[in-house]
């Protein structure tokens, strides 16, 4: 990765790792002891992104975003939640019912053309546990900070990087998915519950990155990729790009619109970083992204890297193409939603109000600093809040130009309480304090222009 900070153009080094799904590449249905085989196989996983961590982020494993893909599936443990259904001594009505559950929305049955065999799901709890290592690995990699639920409807995680402004949220679109039901879907709920997450505080004004594993599109007779309309509720929750592998194809971009056109958003498609010859389409190498986002242009480079030599155990990295014959791409990066403030500010407030009749200023300041600028109730509670904490710097950085007598009051105090006697002169000298005739800044002016020696 060294080399490609001197190309042209220059791709810097990565600040996050992305690794959409397929962790490792899982075993068959009849594997002997596939719980000890895929142990050892994220043993290896592990061992491989902490090494990346090391090497390009510092050791920090929170810059690398992990998500589940299909490969990731226990099928042992999926199989030992089915039931197989008799379907030769079912009468022929019954037979037609059956045929149309296995197509119904989020169904309990699993159609094996392998085995030419219907199966129903009678353990969910099984069922769901067979992503069980995959979860084991997600909480160990990063040493217990995250953890990874059992829950589908709370299979997702948000990373937040405040120093970028940036918020990436990894989902599961495995729900419901294994091997005899390949279609990926993302729990409805879990989506919702992350939209819900995204409205906190700190996650305003946040661009918004999603990571899952299964593509959008699909060639014909296959079902194995999601509903393309997933991307219009990313549009619709203020998502700006989406990042999903499975197709083992670098260089797709897919763009989807709001209805009326006013947002969009982009979803790039990952390679295969370390599948063998059997996980990749015919003439197809390794490779991978190299993804730059640009927030002062709002544009995005996507830039292709593929194995260039055919050595599976001693890869060499080089420029891939993409199908316009060029070895990256640019693009419009769509920007986040912009921020209401008077609606934070009616949000905002109530809670604030609350710490502080409960004596909580120090979370209520801050609340309401951000806002004390753009209403005057906020910024009242705001010095209420300092002055009840004792926060004499808050006082002074946020009240330096004091209008009200509450203001001048508190600002004085506080610049004489912490010695800044140069800078308590030049604001005791300003018209407004000298010239204020309110008997409370009168008294706080003499009193301290004495202990001053004016």
């Amino acid at each position: 990765m060294e080399n490609s900070v001197s190309e042209d153009p220059p791709i810097p080094t990565p600040e996050i790792i992305i690794v959409s799904g397929d962790i490792i590449q899982g075993t068959g249905k009849d594997a002997e002891k596939p719980d000890c085989v895929l142990r050892d196989q994220y043993d290896q996983a592990e061992l491989f992104l902490g090494t990346l961590a090391d090497r390009l982020l510092g050791g920090n494993r929170q810059r690398i975003i992990i998500v589940p893909g299909n490969h990731d599936i226990n099928f042992p443990k999926m199989f030992s939640s089915l039931k197989e259904i008799d379907y030769a001594v079912i009468d022929e009505k019954k037979r037609c019912e059956l045929a149309s559950l296995i197509w119904e929305n989020q169904s309990k049955f699993r159609w094996s053309w392998e085995e030419f065999k219907l199966y129903e799901i009678t353990c969910d709890i099984l069922y769901e546990e067979r992503l069980a290592e995959f979860i084991a690995f997600y909480n160990r990699f990063y040493g217990g900070t995250r953890t990874y639920s059992i829950d589908p409807t709370q299979q997702f995680d948000i990373f937040d990087f405040p120093e970028w402004e940036l918020a990436i949220i990894g989902f599961n679109s495995c729900f419901l998915n294994d091997p005899w039901n390949r279609q990926g879907t993302i729990h409805p709920r879990a989506f919702s519950h992350a939209c819900d997450e995204l409205r906190r505080r700190q996650f305003r004004g946040r661009l918004r990155l999603a990571v899952w594993h299964h593509s959008t599109k699909g060639v014909p007779r296959r079902d194995d990729y999601m509903d393309a309309d997933f991307l219009q509720q990313l549009v619709n929750h203020g998502f700006s790009l989406g990042f999903h592998g499975h197709q083992h194809k670098p260089e797709m971009i897919d763009e989807k619109f709001a209805f009326g056109g006013d947002r969009k958003v982009h979803a790039l498609s990952a390679g295969t970083l370390s599948g063998g010859e059997r996980a990749l389409a015919p003439g197809a190498t390794r490779g991978y992204n190299r993804v730059i986002l640009d927030t002062e242009e709002w544009k995005v480079e996507l830039h292709v890297r593929q194995m260039t030599n055919p050595d599976f155990l001693n890869p060499i990295w080089g420029k891939g193409f993409l199908s316009n014959q060029m070895s990256f791409q640019c693009f419009e990066l769509q920007m986040p939603r912009s921020v209401d403030q008077s609606a934070i500010v009616s949000q905002d407030l109530p809670e604030a109000e609350q710490l502080l009749r409960e004596k909580k200023n120090e979370a209520a300041a801050a609340i309401l600093e951000p806002i004390a600028k753009y209403d005057d109730m906020a910024k009242r509670l705001l010095l209420q809040a300092f002055v009840g904490e004792n926060n004499n710097k808050g006082v002074i950085r946020c009240f330096s130009e004091p209008i009200s007598p509450e203001e001048i009051i508190a600002v004085c105090n506080a610049l004489w309480e912490e010695d800044q006697h140069d800078a308590l002169r030049a604001i005791l000298g300003q018209q407004i304090i000298s010239e204020h005739q309110d008997p409370s800044v009168e008294h706080i002016r003499t009193k301290l222009l004495g202990r001053l020696g004016l």
